[in-house]
């Protein structure tokens, strides 16, 4: 191994670090006259040097001050140690400081950092579901080389194998630590892999860190997603939270009748009481955001989707008139995907910023364009429909962003529909105007307007009389023990005294409720 290498001034002896600005510096200090000389750039002098060696700085003929060392193509460093001697050749008179590096980390990259690298590199691959075999590719082995030279990529049987498990447990051992002792929120979902296996995942949410855990991927293989099998998956999950020292306080799932079943069958566990003490006291609703995307198909119009799709995919697809288009300067058209949400939203956005480039299009090339085409682009009756519908769509999927976002909580989740709602009777139909509040219906339970009353942000202040009845009546019959904290947080006495009501919208609602109870307690 190397020892640091050092530089001996021939004037005065001064022993100093190798580097360069630093031996220029000393040269000036020493009021050295160095001769520039491009054609002999050496500044050691031959000979051999053990591990804490000194090598003497050359004298004026050997160094130039006004060109770097890595820079000039003839300088040469000659260095020679027993340790080297013994397991390489002497370094060639014209090895470049750069490959005398290279060399260096090839011998001094410790196991300890080897064992890091791969792991960052296993994660960095399993993270983004990138194929094993492209840590072998030719030309990320090259830019590692670049990176780290010396050091040498786990193979694809290393990413797929050993690699693997100890990502995975290091995964675990993490989740356990930032898991222990919480309070969550669990949700079951159905998915399909890349060979359109079926799978069931199961994920916990941590309202305070805002951090989302997977805890559990479930192979179907032949079983049928029934409530009763479902019922059974998500006792286990619940469970099996144990082993994370975590307690599951509420579960969500999506809206599916399949999935709204089991939610009904574990509230009913919750009422009966389980053996398992891990399945009480959960509370159960389906995903708001899943509900507003059934919202956007119940205002859907047939027609209106049709027709604009069939649009769009003729301007994609026409090479002429999308080459037409793009010269007009027509943005990107985008295409609907049913199994992603506020896509149809952004299509007819998209469709309406760019109807009159779309129209001018097809005036100026009518014999290029398809007569369909062209009689549906100029049908003004379908427009304005579309321009109504996206109307209504728009509220819809800004509801749904807020909905989605990480720091939405129950409480908020109330005023996000009751805005809605307000937004719906004053510029919908009647009709229109049930549906949403079925979907209400189908969305907010007695939990949400609790959640609601006791969010200093909210207070229930838009809750309706029926509701905030319904409130305390569910106080009353599953948690009647908090029944005096309610009220007195309602009249902000006791330990909820008015001044904690003034600071509220920068501080999670957990820990607003935390420090009371810390105060109370003291």
């Amino acid at each position: 191994m190397f020892g640091p290498l050092l530089i001996r001034c021939k004037k005065c002896s001064k022993e100093m670090s190798s580097l360069v600005k630093r031996m220029k510096e000393y040269l000036v200090k020493c009021q050295l006259e160095v001769e520039e000389d491009n054609t002999n750039g050496n500044i050691f002098e031959n000979g051999q040097s053990s591990y804490n060696d000194t090598i003497d700085l050359s004298n004026d003929d050997n160094l130039s001050l006004n060109n770097s060392i890595s820079n000039t193509k003839n300088n040469t460093l000659q260095l020679f140690s027993n340790e080297v001697c013994e397991t390489n050749k002497q370094i060639a008179s014209t090895s470049t400081i750069s490959s005398f590096s290279s060399s260096i980390m090839k011998k001094d990259t410790p196991q300890t950092f080897t064992n890091s690298i791969g792991d960052f590199t296993a994660k960095f691959v399993y993270g983004t579901n990138t194929l094993f075999r492209h840590v072998e590719h030719p030309e990320f082995v090259k830019l590692i080389n670049q990176l780290r030279p010396g050091y040498k990529l786990p193979n694809r049987h290393n990413i797929s194998n050993n690699l693997l498990d100890e990502v995975f447990n290091t995964t675990i051992s993490e989740i356990k630590s930032q898991l222990n002792g919480k309070s969550v929120c669990m949700s079951m979902d159905g998915w399909s892999n890349i060979h359109n296996e079926p799978v069931v995942c199961i994920s916990v949410y941590d309202v305070a860190q805002k951090a989302v855990y997977l805890v559990e991927t479930i192979d179907n293989q032949d079983n049928s997603h029934n409530s009763e099998y479902l019922l059974n998956l998500a006792v286990e999950a619940i469970n099996n939270c144990q082993k994370y020292n975590c307690t599951v306080r509420s579960f969500v799932t999506d809206n599916a009748a399949n999935m709204a079943k089991m939610r009904e069958e574990l509230a009913q566990i919750n009422e009966i009481g389980a053996v398992n003490n891990n399945v009480r006291d959960i509370i159960t609703y389906g995903c708001s955001a899943y509900i507003l995307n059934l919202l956007a198909h119940d205002l859907e119009v047939h027609s209106i989707k049709s027709n604009i799709k069939q649009v769009i995919k003729y301007f994609r697809n026409s090479h002429k008139i999308g080459a037409k288009y793009k010269q007009a300067g027509g943005k990107t058209l985008i295409l609907p995907s049913d199994v992603r949400w506020n896509t149809f939203s952004d299509c007819l956005k998209s469709y309406l910023e760019n109807w009159h480039i779309l129209s001018s299009v097809c005036s100026n090339n009518r014999t290029a364009t398809d007569t369909t085409i062209i009689r549906k682009i100029e049908d003004m009756e379908l427009k304005r429909n579309a321009e109504d519908y996206f109307r209504k769509l728009k509220i819809i999927s800004i509801s749904l962003d807020k909905i989605q976002k990480d720091s939405c909580t129950l409480s908020d989740a109330i005023d996000v529909w009751k805005d809605l709602l307000d937004f719906f009777e004053k510029n919908c139909n009647s009709n229109e105007v049930e549906k949403l509040k079925d979907r209400y219906d189908m969305a907010v339970t007695p939990p949400h307007f609790l959640a609601n009353m006791l969010d200093p942000k909210h207070n229930g202040s838009r809750l309706s009389e029926e509701e905030s009845d319904s409130t305390l009546q569910y106080i009353y019959s599953y948690h009647p023990n908090i029944m005096a904290e309610v009220i007195n947080y309602q009249a902000q006495c006791g330990p909820f005294n008015h001044t904690y009501f003034t600071l509220t919208l920068s501080i999670v609602l957990v820990q607003w409720h935390g420090g009371v109870l810390y105060l109370k307690g003291t």
